[in-house]
């Protein structure tokens, strides 16, 4: 459950429901909105109601701090001079004259920040204390006099919420340097102080914060009263029961007015956000749309030139130099098979697809498409272990990752340019390690590195770059999504993300993504052998290339084809000869008749007739289509020879004895 500032104040008892809410920054308690114009008068009143008691503070700050050198002849009396002269010659002195100024009318101004630089260097005189106490005892007992001065500082002096907290954080942070280098404080009392001292400091800061506050509330509250009772008295000068009724009259048709605009403003905002919505949405649509379509008709043509290649490749000699390149050409259909596929996860068009990868390979091609985009004022320097194991993951889902952390980089030395340096090694995550990273967990891990010499980042926007929607960029240049999408992909492996930067000094990016095997010989197979058979198979596809290719490359394999271009055709041919007929592979969409709808047509006359579907998308048909028909499988254009002839030789043996 959500609380809205005004319950937390209400919780904390410093707001009355009843009230009229405080309109004040949440840090600095300044007046804003409505009430902006109070500040000035505020700052006015409220030193007039804290001079005196601030006069008082100072004096008593005076003889708490003098007495205290009763302290120094019994706790370390080889150093009293030396705590003497902080106290006597220093702090004091510098207590007075501030006690001296507040009696100018030019102090008004300038006491605020007076007080908070007086606040500081008292505890920077106890601080030196505890240094030079360091020297002589073991146990550091000055730091207790911190807190007596947190306590005088935030309590006492009665200084704003913002000066005292940058004095009280001062102090804490003076002490840490000298605690932790100056001194040879031992662990555990550091530990010890810092409870103490750091718990001190907070609580001192609620303490300062919500006396503030109070005063701002008490102020508003008098000044409201004082309108209102100007406004009544100015009512019963003029017919009091008259001006009444219609100042009730206007107060109810401001409130009814108020929330008509705020109603207005509600569904205005709920309307502009549904129309972002929905135009966001059909550009989704829009790209899914495209993808598919170039799908479809890229996987037609990739499917006869990996078809004949690899034919070509099975009738040539291994020695033959006609091979080789009949190899780079099937190579570079693979390529761009892939690419296609790549296309329909990014739309989301297929269903990811984790398979062992070598992250050498997949960087070195990244690379490739970065050098050739990135402008020559960026230096790209690659470190990639060659021994790495791979990792289960999807390739496209991987290029998406590691070229939107190049891509931010890009973006980040654009400007002076500066080096892009990328890693690649492993890493036995050891309990320690896996407790300073996010999601990481013990075990080994392929670790990707990219760092950049850029403008880095500060804390802040380091907390929230995963966030959806978060951009630092420029509007039209980022949509905010990138870095939220590498973290859900890194996660969904069981792998973390670890970041560091500095503003000015660039930003790294550490990838933990889970080891799946070890050295390069993990996943070393044998050469394909290719199922052949003898049946007899009908092979319907309106584009004419695809049909020719597939009845050489089944002929090959041993099988009877007879192809088909026109599905009316088609329906005739197995009509009048069903009975020949082992395997129906077909083609899902086409002219006068999606492949589902012969199937079915076919089972009618032969329900033991075996059907595989080819398509150029898989989104052209529905699993549950293909469950509904009882289609045997479907096949991903482009073919691939090696893995169709197992399709077709796993269809055909199903429920048979298998004929090789």
């Amino acid at each position: 459950m959500k609380l809205t500032k005004s319950e937390i104040l209400t919780f904390l008892g410093i707001r009355n429901p009843a009230q009229k809410e405080l309109s004040v920054h949440p840090v600095s308690l300044r007046f804003t909105g409505e009430m902006e114009h109070f500040e000035k008068d505020f700052l006015d009143d409220y030193f007039k109601r804290i001079i005196g008691p601030f006069r008082f503070s100072l004096l008593l700050a005076i003889i708490f701090y003098g007495s205290f050198a009763a302290l120094d002849v019994i706790i370390i009396p080889e150093l009293k001079y030396q705590f003497w002269f902080i106290r006597f010659v220093l702090v004091i002195p510098m207590i007075l004259v501030l006690y001296i100024l507040s009696y100018s009318r030019f102090i008004k101004n300038y006491l605020q920040p007076l007080v908070s630089v007086a606040m500081y260097l008292t505890g920077l005189g106890i601080i030196a204390m505890i240094i030079y106490a360091s020297r002589i005892v073991e146990r550091d007992t000055y730091y207790a006099g911190l807190i007596l001065i947190l306590i005088f500082g935030y309590a006492f002096t009665r200084i704003r919420f913002i000066y005292a907290t940058l004095a009280g954080w001062l102090i804490v942070g003076t002490y840490e340097v000298a605690a932790i280098w100056l001194t040879q404080t031992p662990t555990e009392q550091l530990y010890n102080n810092n409870f103490f001292f750091i718990s001190a400091n907070i609580i001192g800061m609620f303490i300062c914060y919500l006396m503030e506050l109070s005063a701002r509330r008490d102020f508003v509250m008098r000044r409201l009263l004082e309108e209102e009772q100007d406004k009544v008295k100015a009512a019963n000068e003029m017919l009091e029961h008259r001006v009444q009724e219609r100042t009730a009259q206007l107060t109810r048709t401001n409130r009814a007015l108020k929330k008509e605009i705020e109603m207005r403003k509600h569904y205005e905002q709920e309307q502009a956000k549904l129309e972002a919505q929905l135009l966001q949405l059909q550009k989704i649509e829009t790209i899914g749309t495209l993808a598919g379509g170039i799908a479809h008709d890229f996987n037609n043509i990739l499917t006869p030139i990996l078809g004949y290649t690899e034919m070509a490749i099975e009738e040539l000699d291994e020695e033959s130099t006609l091979r080789y390149d009949i190899e780079q050409i099937s190579h570079a259909a693979i390529r761009g098979k892939d690419l296609v596929q790549q296309i329909l996860t990014f739309s989301r068009q297929v269903e990811v697809e984790k398979k062992p990868l070598y992250l050498q390979e997949v960087i070195n091609e990244i690379m490739n498409l970065v050098k050739a985009s990135f402008p020559s004022s960026i230096e790209i320097k690659m470190d990639l272990d060659p021994h790495c194991g791979t990792v289960l993951a999807d390739t496209t889902q991987i290029h998406q990752v590691i070229m939107n952390l190049c891509t931010n980089a890009y973006h980040a030395m654009i400007d002076k340019g500066g080096i892009l340096h990328v890693r690649l090694n492993e890493m036995e995550v050891d309990e320690e390690k896996a407790a300073s990273v996010p999601n990481l967990e013990k075990g080994n891990y392929v670790v990707v590195t990219i760092t950049d010499t850029g403008h880095g980042m500060d804390h802040a926007t380091m907390n929230r770059i995963f966030e959806p929607f978060f951009t630092k960029k420029e509007v039209g240049v980022g949509s905010g999504l990138g870095l939220s999408v590498v973290h859900g992909i890194v996660k969904s492996y069981k792998g973390a993300i670890e970041v560091e930067s500095q503003p000015g000094k660039g930003s790294t990016f550490n990838i933990y993504l889970p080891r799946h095997g070890k050295g390069p010989f993990d996943l070393f197979t044998d050469k394909e052998v290719l199922k052949k058979g003898r049946e007899t198979i009908l092979f319907v596809d309106d584009e004419e290339e695809i049909t020719y290719m597939g009845k050489k490359m089944l002929e090959n394999l041993g099988y009877k084809v007879n192809i088909q271009t026109d599905t009316r055709k088609a329906v005739a041919e197995f009509e009048a000869n069903h009975d020949k007929y082992d395997l129906l592979v077909t083609d899902q969409t086409m002219p006068h008749m999606l492949g589902t709808d012969m199937a079915r047509h076919f089972r009618q006359i032969r329900p033991d007739l075996k059907v595989i579907i080819i398509t150029g998308y898989s989104n052209s048909i529905s699993s549950e289509m293909l469950e509904k028909e009882k289609i045997d499988e479907l096949v991903l254009k482009p073919i691939i020879l090696s893995e169709f002839s197992k399709v077709i030789r796993r269809v055909l043996d199903k429920n048979n004895t298998a004929v090789t």
